[in-house]
């Protein structure tokens, strides 16, 4: 019978079960209160699986001794470390208390936390079990499985790369991503229901099949061996995935390797090129040459392929079926459609560069786009798809070829595509021309032939009455913005993409387009709703609305151009946030908290942001921050607390309340602030950080080193300039203080701005209790070298 490959988090589990000690014996795979095990003796899971014990150097110049787990007998195996940044010195044990905290100790009175129990329990065993390893995440546990490298051969602490999987922004785009201090290194998927797309080593039968479950409401994968081998994943200091199988007489072989060639390196051939591992390694799709001719010939791929004629952005593109690729990276998710209505709606989004149908999860197919260039495509033999790659001409199917071509034939069929491009390009040119004159007529004689276009009477021209804003013609915003081209587009907000354009006045704006889909009652309510709350709001700290536009389906919002983009482009990216000074970072968190103190306390109507995230904090010229996307903003006379049924908003910035009642207020601004105040001071995300040591997430990691009074090592370390330390401890306070559990715990915007500004804590009373830490922001621990951390099962009372 097959086994199951241990590969990732858990080969096996530190188990707590609540067990009465009348039938607790002494066994080797179980420890009791006050029972100790010391540096010689292990623990060995019931069907002799794997083993727990100390392992490292004894030599009389070092002496350093870590926990481990490994395969029984086989102790150069290791597959988890459980303290890899702190091991111990002569005499290690571990320690396992009546309240059921386990921990490690040695002779020198240094002590290692390994777990804390969340509630105290009567009567805990600590079990070891046999277990599937898994890589991937259990939303309700808030469990993640990851790999981590080794720092060296030698030394289990923290190295360079991360292995893991992926669920995109959807949470449907599931891929396999390779990681190099945070960026990445490689990526195979999306998951299709059968293969990780260009995962060729994966499709094994005679060693290995990968195998996902989602049926429990948790996302992983796990790997099936053939013939009841031993095999592990190893990802080892250099960064290479490799599938190891023991044998008696050689120790450990390998017998795969993940990341095996050049095509497995992340946008080898750049933005639409292809890789082929044979030469030339990269190819160009039908249709698309070289984008730097010269840099090629040099081997230099970085800047990939363009299409040899534009796209017309019109039902006049078709989309051209290229097979046995890799699928691209960034896929976005739009449902469960069939191929027709998947192309249709591709079509009529100008951003769409290519779909696919793929089987996610063995049932059901649904639609992936492209919303933007083709990154990191590959030829894959064993593990290509399919892919519709918009296109102005071509042929229906046009796979990417592995062979030459002949030059004669080549150049022949060059010349008679230039020929027919030419005669084509002349013809447009004729008709645009003529449509022009015909336009230019039509705006002299005041004739509108369209279904325009910002007509008195119109609901949203109702809305806006008595606001000073300027009714934009459609002309005007499709010159400024070249005709909507994506090399225009600066970021996607609320109900659509946002471009850059330059009026002929020379005037810097930003074009809000609504995107028309399937949800297009929604996006029309987010737009009038954002129109209605933004064109009357007057603040130095919230995005002004210039003016709107509406022509046909489609509908505009203009604003002034932010030249700095959105915050989390700048305190998110490795290669920015380095210059943003901590002196910048106070006047953002100050500006974004006055913003509030208007929208919530100043304004004519109590307003909720209910969306309020980096992303939508928007920075110009001088760096000062302006609140936008008020699509799911709601506006009341007074402070009152609401309640939807539909939640909407973004992970890691929503508060309990709203998450587990649909209850909002103004203290749910309160606490996203929060939560955008941690990270504008520590550089981190909030959703998906977690602390390479601690085994917590960004929240839980601020609260510990407050407790331990070493609050302002959460300041961003990439900081050129040391912030001023008072100044770094009020932004974590307050960041501490909104982000109570409970809504009355929270401080008012006014009384943040009075902490922020004046220091006024003491007056306050502000005194923060534990912060709410939800399960699911919480990555659960990653170590070691073959898998990444411990489960232990929750603690529950027993009769």
């Amino acid at each position: 019978m097959a086994a199951i490959l241990s590969w990732l988090f858990t080969i096996c589990l530190l188990h707590i079960s609540i067990t009465l000690y009348a039938n607790c014996v002494a066994a080797s795979d179980t420890l009791i209160p006050y029972q100790v095990l010391r540096d010689g003796e292990t623990l060995v899971s019931s069907n002799q699986r794997f083993e727990m014990g100390f392992f490292g150097s004894t030599t009389p110049f070092r002496h350093t001794r870590y926990l481990g787990l490994w395969y029984k007998g086989i102790e150069s195996g290791i597959v988890w470390v459980g303290n890899r940044l702190n091991p111990l010195g002569h005499g290690a044990r571990l320690v396992f208390d009546v309240q059921g905290f386990i921990f490690l100790q040695d002779d020198t009175g240094k002590k290692v936390p390994i777990y804390t129990p969340k509630q105290i329990v009567l009567l805990p065993v600590l079990q070891l079990l046999d277990a599937e390893m898994k890589l991937g995440w259990d939303p309700k546990t808030g469990l993640n499985r990851a790999m981590n490298s080794w720092r060296t051969s030698d030394d289990p602490a923290p190295g360079e790369y991360f292995f893991r999987l992926e669920s995109g922004e959807s949470g449907q785009s599931l891929q396999l991503v390779l990681e190099k201090k945070q960026q990445r290194a490689s990526r195979w998927g999306p998951w299709d229901g059968q293969i990780f797309s260009g995962g060729d080593a994966l499709v094994d039968e005679l060693v290995l099949r990968p195998v996902f479950n989602s049926k429990t409401g948790a996302f992983y994968v796990t790997f099936e061996a053939k013939n009841d081998s031993r095999l592990k994943l190893s990802l080892n200091p250099e960064g290479k995935i490799q599938f190891l199988k023991w044998t008696n007489a050689t120790g450990w072989i390998q017998v795969k390797v993940l990341n095996k060639d050049i095509c497995d390196n992340y946008r080898t051939c750049g933005p639409y090129g292809v890789c082929f591992v044979e030469n030339p390694s990269c190819r160009c799709p039908d249709g698309f040459t070289a984008t730097s001719p010269d840099d090629w010939d040099k081997m230099d791929y970085t800047n990939g392929c363009r299409r040899m004629t534009p796209l017309n952005y019109t039902d006049k593109d078709m989309f051209v079926k290229n097979t046995g690729l890799k699928l691209p990276d960034n896929a976005t998710y739009w449902g469960m459609l069939s191929p027709e209505e998947c192309g249709e709606k591709c079509l009529n989004e100008r951003s769409c560069m290519a779909y696919t149908i793929i089987n996610i999860n063995g049932n059901v197919s649904k639609c992936f786009v492209w919303l933007g260039d083709l990154l990191d495509m590959r030829h894959s033999e064993k593990a290509g798809n399919d892919i519709y790659i918009r296109m102005t001409h071509g042929k229906l199917e046009a796979a990417v070829a592995p062979g030459k071509r002949k030059r004669k034939r080549k150049t022949k069929m060059k010349t008679k595509w230039i020929i027919c491009v030419s005669l084509t390009s002349m013809l447009a040119l004729l008709i645009f021309s003529l449509h022009n004159q015909v336009r230019r007529h039509a705006t002299k004689t005041d004739v509108l032939d369209e279904p325009e276009i910002n007509q008195p009477g119109n609901s949203v021209e109702a809305l806006l009455q008595g606001a000073d804003v300027i009714a934009y013609d459609y002309s005007a915003l499709s010159a400024a913005t070249n005709n909507f081209s994506l090399s225009n587009k600066i970021g996607h907000g609320g109900f659509g993409n946002v471009y850059k354009g330059v009026l002929d006045t020379g005037e810097e704006i930003a074009v809000k387009k609504q995107e028309v889909t399937s949800r297009q009652e929604r996006g029309d309510k987010e737009f009038e709703n954002e129109v209605k709350l933004i064109a009357k709001l007057q603040h130095r700290n919230l995005t002004k609305l210039l003016g709107y536009c509406i022509h046909g389906n489609e509908k505009f919002l203009v604003y002034e151009f932010m030249a700095n983009n959105s915050l989390d482009k700048v305190i998110f990216d490795s290669a920015r946030r380095g210059k943003v000074t901590w002196s910048m970072r106070f006047n953002i968190i100050k500006g974004i908290a006055k913003g509030l103190v208007y929208l919530h306390h100043d304004s004519r109507l109590t307003i909720i942001h209910r969306d309020l995230k980096a992303s939508n904090v928007l920075l110009d010229r001088e760096m000062t921050p302006k609140i936008s996307d008020f699509g799911l903003s709601r506006a009341f006379e007074d402070d009152v607390e609401e309640k939807t049924q539909y939640v909407v908003g973004t992970r890691g910035y929503m508060p309990p309340e709203y998450l587990e009642d649909g209850h909002y207020s103004t203290k749910s601004d309160v606490f996203s602030f929060g939560i955008l105040a941690l990270e504008i001071v520590s550089g981190q995300k909030n959703w998906g950080y977690q602390h390479p040591v601690h085994d917590i997430g960004l929240v839980g990691y601020a609260w510990k080193i407050w407790n331990e009074g070493k609050a302002v090592e959460l300041l961003d370390p990439m900081i050129e300039q040391s912030g001023d330390g008072n100044e770094v401890l009020q932004c974590i306070l307050v960041g501490l203080l909104c982000c109570q559990r409970r809504v009355q715990d929270r401080p008012s915007m006014v009384q943040v701005v009075s902490i922020l500004e004046q220091n006024e804590t003491s007056r306050l009373n502000c005194v923060p209790v534990e912060p709410y830490i939800p399960r699911e922001w919480s990555n659960s621990s990653r170590s070691r070298n073959s898998v990444n951390g411990v489960t232990i099962t929750e603690l529950t009372g027993r009769s």
